[in-house]
């Protein structure tokens, strides 16, 4: 008995997610669309930045750069850790831009800002980790003695990680489109209807 019920709710749940893709298929701003999955792409396939460290190069993609800021550890990012909270603000900013078009209400148009938001969210928290790398820098300096050579060293180690840094196609191409949904997100909102 239980078993048919379970199979009626699991047929009944498909039905209602075909209709709903069908609907989405049908109404999603086809432009809106392809430029959310190149935002995919932008954050996922290509890298944001790429670290030359010991003769080799390192890049990671804006989802690896999440990753990065979940954990705070590199190779954790590179392996394949969680993203954590950072995942479903990524998805959001993903899933964010189609609303409006799936959706009559007017705060709907709030989510062509979500990739802007996840950018923001972004560089707040590399900002955070530059501070305390550059806080660490100075304990070690302050370690090794208050003297203007070891603090010297810090500044030499930050700006060697500094140089040593590169954005690659991923951060121009989803910074392009982050600015693209932000304009369309503004024309809208302005718009009454």
């Amino acid at each position: 008995m239980q078993e048919n019920e379970s199979r009626d709710t699991m047929t009944l749940l498909g039905a209602r997610a075909s209709r709903w893709a069908r609907y989405a298929a049908a109404n999603v701003n086809r432009g809106d669309a392809i430029a959310a999955l190149l935002f995919l792409l932008a954050t996922t396939a290509f890298s944001v930045v790429s670290v030359r460290m010991m003769g080799s190069q390192a890049g990671l993609s804006f989802y690896g750069l999440l990753r990065l800021l979940n954990g705070g550890d590199l190779q954790g990012a590179m392996g394949g850790q969680g993203a954590g909270i950072y995942a479903l603000l990524w998805l959001l900013a993903m899933v964010g831009p189609l609303l409006p078009s799936l959706l009559p209400h007017r705060a709907a148009r709030l989510g062509y800002f979500a990739p802007l938001a996840l950018w923001g969210i972004a560089i707040a928290g590399v900002a955070s980790q530059v501070r305390e790398f550059m806080g660490a820098s100075r304990q070690l300096a302050g370690f090794m003695g208050s003297s203007r050579g070891s603090r010297n060293m810090a500044q030499d180690m930050a700006g060697a990680l500094w140089d040593s840094l590169s954005f690659g196609f991923g951060f121009y191409l989803s910074l392009a489109i982050m600015v693209g949904f932000t304009l369309r997100g503004i024309a809208a909102w302005r718009r009454r209807a």
